[in-house]
């Protein structure tokens, strides 16, 4: 398969140089001075944040990254029920009726050992987690992935408090990436990028001392073993989680400094709910992810979408869809969201928690049951009774979405940055 997910003049040009497109967008930024640029990393959970991501784009005239998890798109379906030859279609597809012609990179996000939900509840061994990675990485190339996330930091057979020193991670990153060029250049595809690290303070690089150390230790065995590989991104920790909404601009800074020091980008985890988003290009973030904000956005506007649908049920007598009580129910029998307490709610029932904290765990939680027949089919008859009231339900879901999606691209200066950079490239040859 392997086939390039968009026929853009930047990639043309990528290929021609021999480049993964990735790198070739970055290198980019060093020349762009004041209007440097962070890449946005849209996780794809699910079709109207496909669609809308696209959309916006397009209007922009930037590139977007796209970005699945183990536990999102994988051999099994993950929670979307895609694999990543679905995904890949599915986002092809999209971008054709979006008439998108820009950069479409595709990545995976986080693909290390027991970094799927049931690696861990199942036990699995080291040697099971790496089995079904290398199955996963070899699905991801297969289908035509730019950019893969190595994310080696995590080991549940550690003690409690203990962390894999440096070294670990390191030989554990290089065995990926080696097995993923192997597989590349066994069925002729063109080069692609490399993302390392974690920001997670279990197991991550998270003081600045470590992660330098990581970098040294990286190229020093990448060089030994004779790979000719180099991540484009390393991930930082930047003070950023689900719960901090500011970037350390100092600590972010200091960051990007040494890893310009060995020729790659600080990726951002966790943008969603950052406040000073505009700080990201200021401080010379090569690109940051964004997942559950997408989530919450599309949870907000259907909520507010099956009041409007009840006040007319109540007008005219018509069956209301109940959607929001269908997606609670779903989101509560998942399970997921209890990977997301804290310490002091942990073994508590769902009912239990606070209003605040169950409102946020359903607002993020959504993206991990949108796919379930029973949600679809509510949204659906949500979405039939809105539009015999003369409400077009998806197109307001996407216009919230579009909003939230600008407010990202804005920020981080990625307005015309395509005809930027052919600009650019002319200019240098």
């Amino acid at each position: 398969m392997n086939e390039s997910i968009d026929k853009s003049r930047i990639r043309s040009f990528a290929l021609e140089k021999g480049v993964p497109i990735t790198r070739f967008i970055l290198k980019f930024n060093s020349l762009m001075d004041k209007s440097r640029f962070t890449l946005l990393a849209v996780n794809a959970n699910s079709i109207l944040t496909i669609k809308s991501a696209l959309a916006t784009a397009k209007r922009y005239d930037a590139p977007i990254i796209f970005i699945t998890t183990l536990n999102q798109v994988d051999l099994d379906g993950g929670y979307t029920g895609w694999n990543q030859y679905d995904f890949v279609k599915i986002v092809l597809e999209e971008s054709k009726k979006a008439e998108f012609e820009g950069p479409i990179i595709l990545a995976s996000d986080h693909y290390g050992p027991w970094l799927k939900d049931r690696q861990i509840v199942e036990r699995w061994s080291y040697d099971e987690c790496i089995k079904w990675l290398q199955k996963s990485i070899g699905a991801c190339i297969d289908a035509g992935y730019d950019l893969l996330h190595i994310d080696m930091t995590k080991d549940i057979e550690l003690h409690k408090n203990e962390v894999l020193d440096v070294d670990k991670i390191v030989a554990r990153t290089v065995e990926m990436i080696e097995f993923s060029e192997e597989v590349r250049k066994s069925k002729g595809f063109p080069k692609i990028d490399y993302e390392v690290g974690t920001e997670e303070v279990s197991g991550g690089l998270t003081s600045i001392e470590r992660f330098e150390e990581f970098l040294v230790k990286l190229r020093r065995k990448l060089v030994e073993k004779q790979i000719d590989v180099w991540p484009c991104f390393v991930v930082g920790d930047i003070g950023t989680s689900l719960y901090e909404p500011k970037l350390d601009f100092n600590r972010a800074k200091e960051l990007v400094s040494v890893a310009g020091k060995y020729d790659c980008f600080v990726k951002g985890h966790y943008t969603d709910f950052v406040k000073n988003l505009e700080l990201y290009p200021e401080a010379g973030m090569g690109g940051a992810n964004v997942g559950p904000k997408f989530t919450q956005v599309e949870f907000d506007t259907l909520e507010r979408l099956e009041q409007i649908e009840q006040n007319l049920s109540q007008e005219k007598s018509f069956q209301a869809s109940n959607f929001i009580k269908v997606l609670y129910d779903s989101i509560v029998e998942s399970g997921r969201w209890r990977k997301w307490l804290f310490k002091h709610e942990e073994g508590k029932r769902f009912e239990e928690l606070t209003k605040m904290r169950k409102k946020w765990l359903l607002q993020t939680g959504a993206r991990y049951v949108w796919m379930k027949e029973d949600v679809k089919r509510a949204r659906e008859h949500l979405y039939s009774n809105l539009k015999l009231n003369g409400v077009d339900g998806e197109k307001i879901v996407l216009n919230s979405l579009n909003r939230a999606m600008s407010r990202f691209f804005k920020a981080f200066r990625l307005g015309n940055l395509n005809n930027r950079i052919l600009k650019l490239n002319r200019l240098i040859g």
